[in-house]
């Protein structure tokens, strides 16, 4: 008997899909199926479960595939569609390199591979899988923030041409993921098929030894409230750096790890960062490598005493929600449309605004109820980081291979 295979198509070099085919594959193990996934990072992929799955070995398959991003706007249909037969003839040479058949493709995210003007007759031409996908842009669907601001696609009613969800309306799509618990029954709605809210799941494995890096910040900290941050989207960063230059520097110490790309800052970003290093505040220290090592980033966000989460470009949960949650870390968070609310509704920490006070009142909040490994209440991040786990991820993929 042929074993059920699940493609994984993830279009996007980031830490955050890196992390989800690691999870997802150990969900789909668990259901057991046949597991292939295409990705920018296969090498490294590939590396991993060789390493950590190496009784299954022979069930994990992976192959190499282009980095994509749906912020190339200007690509036409003819590039679409040629990018849609491109994809055909990668899985078409996975299935004879494994010699079996993939018999449903889930893309990650499906945004990158769906069109608004694109017919959905051509779509289901090349794209003969059944397939399904996490579907990251929410905003379309309503406002979280109870502004009375009306959605921007009409609800209860099947998309039209033209509209971004038209082609997830494909015969083929036996279903849709998403991230956002909150707007998932206003997708369905449209989308009329099943609609799965699948766990921000995370890596939360800690190295064998704690890196010296870890002792370092601690030392320097000098037993003051450790404030700390890891960049993995490209956060908008002036709300962190206009902290560390106001807060009283014999109270706070400000962490700050990850890349720091020019091209990504704003002009205010790059005023506030400057002041800052210019300042001579040693309030602060910033590690700007470019993280790619889970264990890493995990320690990190244990030596924290809280975690300050900034705005990301990404219309998902920040990715240090999880795994705050996991390390009883409380969160400030500036206000954002999905990460605001999670923080907001699941008690995760302290939501706050662009003005400059509410950040330090919410220091000062968690500074009174230091050690907050002894005072602070986190049966709320413990709730939270149960959703996130492995359990609920492999119902949610159960539920959606169930067709």
């Amino acid at each position: 008997m042929d074993v059920f295979c699940v493609g994984l198509v993830f279009s996007r070099d980031q830490l955050r899909y890196h992390s989800y085919a690691r999870q997802y594959v150990e969900a789909l193990l668990r259901l057991h199926k046949q597991v292939a996934i295409f990705s920018p990072n296969w090498i490294e992929l590939n590396q991993y479960f060789q390493i950590n799955f190496r009784d299954q070995a022979k069930r994990i398959h992976c192959f190499a595939l282009n980095e994509y991003s749906d912020l190339n706007e200007r690509e036409g249909k003819i590039a679409f569609f040629i990018r849609h037969i491109k994809l055909r003839r990668v899985i078409k040479n996975a299935e004879r390199r494994m010699n079996t058949q993939i018999d449903f493709l889930f893309f990650a995210p499906v945004d990158d591979w769906i069109r608004p003007s694109f017919p959905k007759f051509l779509l289901n031409l090349v794209l003969k899988n059944a397939w399904s996908g996490l579907l990251i842009n929410m905003e379309n669907y309503g406002n979280l923030h109870g502004l009375g601001k009306a959605p921007l696609l009409p609800l209860n009613v099947d998309p039209k041409f033209k509209e971004p969800d038209y082609l997830l309306s494909s015969e083929n799509c036996k279903g849709v993921c998403t991230l956002d618990r909150f707007r998932s029954e206003q997708l369905k709605s449209r989308v009329y098929k099943k609609v799965v809210v699948l766990p921000d799941v995370s890596n939360y494995k800690l190295p064998a030894t704690l890196p010296l890096l870890i002792n370092q910040i601690k030392k320097m900290a000098r037993g003051r409230m450790i404030v700390g941050n890891v960049l993995l989207e490209n956060e908008e960063v002036t709300h962190f750096t206009n902290l560390a230059l106001q807060a009283n520097p014999d109270q706070y110490f400000f962490v700050c790890a990850g890349a720091i790309s020019s091209q990504h800052l704003s002009a205010s970003a790059q005023e506030s960062l400057s002041n800052l290093l210019s300042s001579g505040k040693q309030n602060n220290y910033f590690i700007l490598d470019d993280l790619d090592d889970y264990e890493q980033i995990n320690a990190l966000v244990q030596c924290f005493d809280v975690c300050y989460v900034m705005a990301s470009k990404q219309p998902m949960p920040h990715a240090l929600l999880s795994k705050a949650a996991f390390f009883n870390k409380p969160v400030i968070g500036v206000s954002q449309e999905l990460t605001g609310k999670l923080i907001s509704t699941f008690k995760l920490g302290i939501v706050v605004s662009t003005e400059l006070t509410e950040s330090m009142q919410a220091l000062q909040t968690y500074r009174l109820q230091m050690p907050l490994d002894q005072n602070f209440n986190n049966s709320s991040l413990q709730n939270y980081t149960q959703l996130q786990n492995q359990l609920h991820l492999r119902d949610a993929w159960e539920m959606l291979l169930w067709f």
